[in-house]
């Protein structure tokens, strides 16, 4: 029967082709996590999604959901933090195609029906999720019956997790192909016509052996470039799209680092060789370094080479009971002592059959003959649960035995050519045959305990008073004030409701979700991330939309005075008869490349600029001096000496640009049912 298990050895094909729904995952980026602030009343919402708000209670039951569906695919019952915000981020994804898109694509007539989900799940073409997850491991073709068996099995699962994974992965079928049917609705919107794509491919089979100049920027001082308010404010309203933004937060911050002071070095010295004397003594040195190191036990055995440096040379010289070190590096104590010496292998060959453990008297009677010399192929087609080895007669191919999990390893230690071992393990027996071995050497085990100098207590409390004192001094006076009386080196951030870190500061999201629940001047209490101790305030709240005048006038001016620049620059590139004439009027240098081409934005002292490659391919003819060319660096100026021709297919271009177009169009399409959507995340409040 297809149980959780079996479906587990799968979980790479789950994770990559359900979870989230690739499609818009992939497509889609995370377009879906910005938003703007709610008001005070909806405290216990995490956001609202097309005119719902979304509790936390129904926020956290989606989350708990999708840690249910990630504990079935890996088998793992704890995650890390990053798997965890992973898991938050498609919960949230999640919700928005639940709230916001199917009941959008409905209203106009996209819905998945009950017979298209029946072919979906079962029918002749299924689901490529379906096919993937119930597909045969020899074959890799969709087996039917792998799935009628999951299905017969969850009735029979008295836990209800087959249930509700069951109920997932219909969703996923359900909301896989939705999307695919609004990526088909969008793709069918976007044309390019024969006309566009033979103008294209006329300019881009065309490439040019160029001269040209730049007057750049630089050569007229900003000071002398005068610009007004309202020449401002029309740059401001001509270009308003520029100035769009998300939701951030612009903080200024000091941090007081707690360091070992001299009194923890000469603490950490003392205890460390005080393990020294300890490890030089201890019975049996892996428990002793794995109680007594700060890093986990490397069980790894080494031959000569393998191993650099001290340690290496430690390690092959040394006798049994001769300690290294203790050896001060940075604030790291490093001490070692050989842990064990094999002879063994570097290349082992093993088979193997798998035997469900409800079936331990199989196995056992099936160990027992393999031991007495039956044949292992023919018994590992027959009866292994793992259908792709047994299908090999159990073969597993050429490996490094310390690659193996621990039991697996530690039962065939010293295992010879023809040995045949059983391994229990909760969820089946597992019976080893050792079919070869290679290149056997004398191999080192070290124990190596590392030891970091660390704050003490007392150290990390006098840094803490510091801090503390700067933020009731800020507090009182002012956070510049403050800064400025204690002499101390300010720090600036621009902040996003879902960052993670702030600053390169480990574990430093609470400083985010501060920010976000503050207001512009708010100062800190000291926070503390690690070693740092932090104090902050909010400089700026930049909220999501078009950013307001005065927030970007500091930008705009630099923007104007650049065109500015421009128009005056221009003014005296006009009328020119060559470049090299040109050139030599401005006080600049002739500069010249042979490949320049309409699909280029590079060219040499010019750096990228689409501006450059775009000018040069809209002159008229050889020998013909540009317009001037306004770009990023400067203004151009430029004439073509040659041009050679590659003539491009103009089905293929127009097959390339029809692509692109149809992926910006659903793109494009997604983004206004977003904006539509009126979806504010402020899920930065909690998590």
């Amino acid at each position: 029967m297809v149980t959780l298990n079996t479906l587990r050895n799968k979980g790479g094909v789950l994770l990559a082709v359900v979870i989230g729904v690739a499609l818009l995952a992939f497509v889609l980026g995370d377009m879906l996590t910005s938003g703007s602030t709610l008001m005070n009343s909806s405290k216990m919402n995490v956001g609202v999604i097309d005119g719902e708000k979304i509790s936390t209670q129904e926020y956290a039951q989606a989350i708990d959901e999708l840690t249910e569906v990630q504990r079935i695919t890996t088998g793992r019952e704890g995650s890390t933090e990053e798997q965890n915000e992973m898991v938050r981020v498609q919960a949230w994804d999640l919700m928005i195609r639940e709230k916001a898109l199917k009941p959008a694509l409905s209203a106009v007539g996209l819905t998945v029906s009950d017979d298209e989900m029946v072919g979906l799940l079962s029918g002749a073409n299924p689901s490529p999720i379906i096919a993937q997850m119930f597909a045969n491991p020899q074959t890799g073709m969709f087996e039917p019956a792998m799935l009628r068996q999951f299905i017969a099995g969850v009735d029979q699962d008295q836990t209800g997790r087959m249930q509700m994974f069951w109920n997932y992965l219909q969703n996923e079928v359900g909301d896989q192909s939705l999307i695919f049917k609004f990526k088909n609705l969008i793709d069918k919107a976007a044309y390019v016509t024969g006309f566009e794509a033979g103008q294209l491919a006329s300019l881009e089979s065309k490439t040019y052996s160029v001269n040209y100049l730049v007057n750049r920027y630089e050569s007229i001082a900003d000071s002398t470039v005068q610009v007004s308010d309202a020449e401002l404010r029309k740059y401001y309203d001509t270009h308003r799209g520029m100035f769009k933004q998300e939701d951030l937060r612009d903080i200024e911050y000091v941090t007081f680092e707690a360091l070992p002071s001299a009194d923890d070095y000469a603490a950490a010295e003392k205890t460390v060789q005080g393990l020294a004397k300890d490890l030089a003594a201890a019975k049996n040195v892996q428990q002793f370094v794995a109680m007594n190191s700060q890093n986990t036990f490397d069980s790894r055995y080494y031959k000569p080479g393998e191993l650099t440096g001290e340690l290496g040379e430690f390690a092959f010289s040394a006798s049994a009971d001769q300690v290294y070190g203790p050896v001060l590096s940075g604030d790291q104590w490093t001490m070692a002592r050989i842990a064990d010496v094999q002879v063994m292998p570097d290349s082992i060959r093993i088979s193997n059959i798998v035997i469900a453990a409800d079936q331990k008297a199989l196995a056992d009677s099936l160990t027992a003959a393999l031991q007495k010399g039956g044949d292992f192929a023919a018994a590992a087609r027959e009866f292994s649960a793992d259908a792709q080895s047994g299908a090999q007669g159990g073969d597993l191919g050429m490996m490094d035995p310390q690659t193996l999990a621990p039991q697996f390893a530690e039962a065939l230690k010293g295992a010879a050519a023809g040995t045949v071992k059983a391994v229990n393990t909760a969820e089946a027996t597992f019976i080893l045959k050792v079919t070869a071995t290679k290149g056997e050497s004398e191999k080192v085990q070290l124990g190596v305990i590392n030891y970091n100098v660390e704050a003490s207590d007392l150290t990390r409390s006098e840094v803490y008073g510091r801090a503390n004192k700067f933020a009731t001094a800020a507090a009182a006076g002012g956070f510049e004030k403050a800064v400025s009386d204690g002499a101390l080196a300010k720090r600036v951030a621009t902040v996003g409701p879902n960052d993670r870190t702030v600053g390169g500061m480990q574990q430093s999201r609470e400083l985010a979700r501060w920010a976000f629940n503050g207001e512009a001047g708010d100062i800190s209490e000291v926070q503390e991330f690690g070693n740092n101790f932090v104090i902050a305030t909010i400089t700026a709240v930049r909220e999501k939309g078009i950013a307001p005048f005065e927030q970007v006038k500091n930008d705009l001016k630099a923007l104007v005075v650049r065109e500015k620049k421009g128009e005056m620059l221009a003014e005296k590139m006009t009328g020119a008869s060559s470049v090299a004439a040109l050139a030599g009027t401005l006080g600049v240098d002739t500069l010249s490349n042979d490949d320049i081409n309409f699909q280029g934005f590079m060219a040499p002292e010019v750096g990228f600029d689409p501006a450059f490659t775009g000018g040069v391919s809209g002159i008229a003819k050889t020998g013909v001096v540009s317009k001037p060319i306004v770009g990023r660096v400067g203004v151009y100026a430029a004439e073509i000496v040659s041009e050679r021709e590659t003539p491009v297919d103009e089905a293929l271009e127009k097959a390339r640009l029809s692509a692109e177009a149809q992926q910006s169009a659903f793109m494009a399409a997604y983004e206004a049912f977003l904006n539509m959507s009126d979806i504010q995340d402020t899920r930065y409040r909690f998590y």
